[in-house]
């Protein structure tokens, strides 16, 4: 079973353009069996294409924690 959390508008350099272009990240939570609770980011790529990242509780503890010491968060 899997939620979604939110969508976050952002920008990415696409490769067909050599342009930034507007997009949008969304979260999802999702089960990840043995493993447990899992986020994935999911972003459109290319026109109908899209690619995602699946990380774990301690690969998104990490993630905070660099952006928190990053970005005076």
């Amino acid at each position: 079973m899997s939620t979604e959390l939110k969508s976050l508008k952002g920008k990415f350099h696409s490769s067909k353009t050599g342009k930034l272009e507007n997009t949008e990240l969304s979260l999802t939570r999702f089960s990840g069996g043995k493993e447990g609770m899992k986020l994935q980011l999911t972003l459109r790529d290319q026109g109908d294409f899209f690619t995602h990242i699946a990380l774990s509780k301690e690969e998104l503890i990490t993630l905070v924690k660099e952006i928190q010491e990053n970005f005076d968060i």
